[in-house]
């Protein structure tokens, strides 16, 4: 079953720290117009805000969920790739692989601090859950730059991957943190006490791209270009299903109760949506001409879809979460 979601346009703000405005709240789905190319998206944890980099317009769009309009918009030195929110809510990371460096934000405000040189041609970039730590994967020299950050700057050696790594993603307890390899076809496993790769997973199908862990940490999901997710055990560090999902796979999140993936399906518009009970694909929704992120707002009852194609993010409403 596909779903197809069409809204209103909501209002943009250009520049400016905190231009909030009053307006209606913006439909249970729509669409919400933001910069040119966006190409990720993330929530507060406290999940009032959205944030989304715009790859072609060189700045990051502050969306008032409550609302779902654009309120702010954060310019940014260069071009940027992906965008994590610490866990505190203090802070923005987003990478500029271009200047193999991480623009660094300080929330609420938005304000644009030193960058901190990385790798080279940075990519993904995802906070630790338990530690002051980011990893941040450079797809041109094949590592892992560990961010310290309270002291704001890179520390330890970087640690090699494998070729061209892509996406990352922390295990819920924060014990190790997975790599997509998107040229070796393979997830490094990162052990992150020792900040050193414990293991390789060899995967079912080339070009994996995005990372998700189930909630309970026993199950990781990678997404491959051929149009499948692999299902690995954690525990034996194996492949234990394949999911058929859309053409080109690319981003995709778990929703906080831990019973829904999403997929984003960048070459034919849709979002899959897998039931992790049971590793099938439940729905299609119809996501604009290029969905290339999904983010799932802390509360499980939004859906955020950035389509680089229309240079939108479609709003979608969800079930509540549940325990």
């Amino acid at each position: 079953m596909r779903r197809r979601f069409f809204g209103a346009a909501a209002g943009m703000i250009t520049l400016g720290a905190s231009a909030f405005v009053a307006r209606a709240a913006a439909p249970a789905s729509t669409r919400i117009p933001v910069g040119g190319l966006p190409c990720d998206v993330a929530f507060s944890p406290n999940g009032h805000t959205a944030y989304v980099p715009n790859s072609v317009t060189r700045n990051v769009s502050v969306i008032d969920v409550a609302t779902g309009l654009v309120v702010d918009t954060i310019a940014l030195r260069d071009a940027p790739r992906t965008i994590a929110i610490s866990p505190s809510g203090a802070l923005a990371y987003v990478t500029e692989p271009t200047r193999d460096s991480v623009a660094v934000l300080s929330l609420p405000a938005g304000k644009l601090g030193a960058p901190i040189e990385v790798g080279t041609f940075p990519h993904t970039v995802a906070f630790s859950p338990t530690r002051p730590i980011a990893f941040v994967s450079n797809t041109g020299d094949n590592s892992l730059s560990v961010i310290d950050i309270e002291r704001g700057g890179v520390f330890n050696d970087a640690i090699p991957v494998g070729d061209e790594p892509r996406d990352l993603a922390f295990s819920p307890n924060g014990a190790l943190a997975y790599v997509s390899n998107f040229r070796a076809g393979t997830v490094s496993v990162v052990d992150v006490s020792s900040c050193s790769v414990s293991g390789t997973i060899s995967l079912d199908s080339e070009f994996p791209s995005a990372i998700a862990f189930a909630r309970d940490g026993d199950t990781a999901y990678v997404s491959h270009g051929g149009g499948i997710v692999s299902v690995i055990d954690v525990a034996s560090s194996t492949v234990d299903d394949t999911i058929e999902v859309g053409s080109g796979p690319c981003g995709m999140a778990v929703s906080p109760d831990g019973s829904t993936a999403f997929v984003t399906n960048q070459n034919d518009g849709t979002v899959s949506v897998i039931d992790i009970a049971t590793n099938a694909v439940r729905d299609t929704i119809d996501a604009g001409g290029r969905p290339v992120a999904v983010g799932i707002s802390p509360d499980g009852t939004r859906a955020y879809i950035a389509d680089s194609g229309s240079s939108t993010v479609s709003a979608i409403t969800l079930p509540p979460a549940s325990d």
